[in-house]
């Protein structure tokens, strides 16, 4: 009778050989690959940290991911399926729409409906007619949102300033996510006893012009997630610290940038969260059965060197309980 051959024959060797070597230097064919949009509503750290969060979350595993990122910025609604992001997207053809920002996100869900899409750092989903139920969200959107905790703000705002009657607050008043936290603030104010200067900034104005208008009124100075504000921290910064107001802020970049404290959201954590999310439709869940989610980490970031810019003295509780702690300022006054 005619013997099979052994396994440790040096037929079976080389076969063996040949397919862990095809396994070896083949692994994309494995590996899922995706066409990744995302649209940012605006450029600032806080969401490019969402980016790259994101980023990270896909270059975890095997997974391959092509990305266009566009910059929704100063596109009208009114532009819709003429605007140059939609126009670029649509001709990606991605598996997967990533919006960051409340704008970005209005805009691609509205005119690319049949594409799933996945938001962050969205203050208030259902305000911003993106959902109707955080719970369920249906259809083909769901997402992430980074509503502030305004009220713990307010409680370190008094820590560092005891005596503070007067909050100053700069808001953009296109920017529905902007104009909700100012008026949930001017709600906790009025409970503390704090009177509330809050001043809108219209398209095309400048934030420190408007800063200027209610900065001889108050004790400090106060910005939350606000894109259109966010992305001119840097002559803010300049500008409290010539008028010694202290500057703060809802997120870590800001304080990276001049702000004095800031309890925020970890927003590289929240783009992880949010490619996690993403991956999870990409792989098959319906993105409407899945619930609006917060972010899982809170962190407190300060900035001693803008502190004493702007001579404000900061507790050694809070110094302890820092998470981030910088001594970056501009180094050009106004």
């Amino acid at each position: 009778m005619k013997k099979s051959p052994s396994l440790f024959s040096l037929p079976c060797r080389l076969i063996f050989f040949a397919f862990f070597v095809f396994i070896l230097f083949n692994q994309q064919l494995w590996a899922a690959e995706w066409r990744l949009a995302i649209a940012q509503s605006v450029k600032h750290s806080a969401l490019d940290e969402v980016v790259s969060g994101v980023k990270h979350h896909f270059l975890e595993d095997d997974s391959i991911a092509q990305y266009i990122i566009v910059i929704t910025d100063n596109e009208s609604e009114s532009a819709g399926a003429n605007s140059e992001s939609i126009r670029k997207i649509t001709a990606f053809d991605p598996h997967l729409i990533i919006t960051i920002g409340t704008q970005a996100s209005q805009l691609l869900s509205r005119h690319i409906p049949l594409i799933p899409v996945v938001f962050s750092a969205v203050t208030d989903p259902v305000g911003a007619g993106l959902v109707e139920d955080p719970q369920k969200p249906g259809g083909l959107i769901t997402g992430l949102t980074d509503m502030s905790p305004v009220e713990a703000h307010l409680d370190i705002i008094i820590r560092i300033q005891p005596e503070i009657r007067n909050l100053g607050m700069v808001f953009s008043q296109f920017e529905q996510n902007a104009v909700m936290i100012k008026e949930h603030l001017n709600k906790v104010t009025e409970n503390y006893g704090v009177k509330l200067f809050a001043v809108p900034v219209r398209r095309g104005e400048q934030v420190t012009d408007k800063a200027l208008e209610i900065l001889n009124h108050i004790d400090a100075l106060y910005i939350s997630t606000d894109n259109h504000v966010v992305s001119g921290i840097s002559d803010l910064v300049k500008l409290c610290a010539f008028a010694q107001i202290p500057l703060y802020a809802a997120d870590p970049s800001s304080v990276a940038s001049g702000a004095v404290v800031a309890l925020s959201i970890d927003y590289f954590q929240m783009g992880l969260q949010t490619g996690a999310m993403s991956r999870r439709i990409l792989e098959g869940a319906d993105p409407g059965l899945i619930p609006v989610e917060r972010p899982k980490e809170m962190s407190i970031a300060i900035n001693v060197n803008a502190a004493e810019r702007m001579n404000v003295f900061l507790p050694m509780d809070i110094i302890l309980a820092a998470d981030l702690i910088f001594d970056h300022f501009p180094s050009e006054y106004p």
